[in-house]
């Protein structure tokens, strides 16, 4: 994905090089680093990608891929409490309303793809529901970072992560974890962005 990407979008942004991302852009000359603040949005998970069935995937009949609210409340609040964690820890406090120094963070899951069907939607009287899988699946997101005291859209970043490609029961204990893990991975690299490392 990234390697067709090109060096410069229609809206000035330049392809950041070095990033932990996929994909990351920035206006020339942006300075992240007089953020200090974080307006942070909720986590969205448009009603279009909560179908997580893998390519080539069909479910057994009662099994389902599509993710309820349920699954989608835990996964918005995983995300809230990683980054406020990662980026708290480094320095950065949370504000409600905007302001000179605040970056506002926007996310959006674009793509999530499941390795099983949902866990609940796998028992029956014959079967326990314990899936064994090789790792949970992928995640794949689209940011936009914001100026607070002018609402300007000052950079944009796609990413797609695989967490823990190792073999084990697969549930939705493990899978919010693995969430967790990819939710970790983007925290520190805008935590790293922001401070210039």
């Amino acid at each position: 994905m990234a390697a067709d990407a090109p060096g410069t979008l229609p809206n000035g942004m330049a392809r950041v090089p070095g990033t932990r991302l996929d994909l990351a852009y920035t206006h020339p000359g942006t300075d992240l680093k007089k953020y200090r603040t974080i307006h942070l949005m909720p986590l969205s998970i448009p009603e279009k990608v909560r179908d997580a069935e893998p390519n080539g995937r069909r479910p057994a009949p009662m099994e389902s891929y599509v993710l309820g609210d349920r699954e989608v409340e835990e996964l918005q609040a995983a995300y809230d409490k990683v980054m406020r964690d990662t980026l708290g820890k480094a320095g950065y406090t949370f504000v409600d309303t905007p302001q000179a120094d605040t970056l506002i963070v926007v996310v959006k899951v674009v793509d999530i793809k499941l390795n099983a069907p949902i866990e609940k939607t796998r028992r029956s009287y014959s079967n326990s529901g314990f899936v064994m899988s090789q790792g949970a699946g992928s995640m794949a997101i689209a940011a936009v970072l914001a100026d607070g005291q002018t609402g300007q859209v000052i950079a944009e970043a796609g990413d797609r992560q695989f967490p823990s490609n190792i073999w084990r029961v697969n549930n939705r204990v493990s899978n919010l974890a693995d969430a967790k893990e990819i939710f970790r991975f983007w925290a520190g690299a805008l935590r790293d962005r922001l401070s210039g490392a």
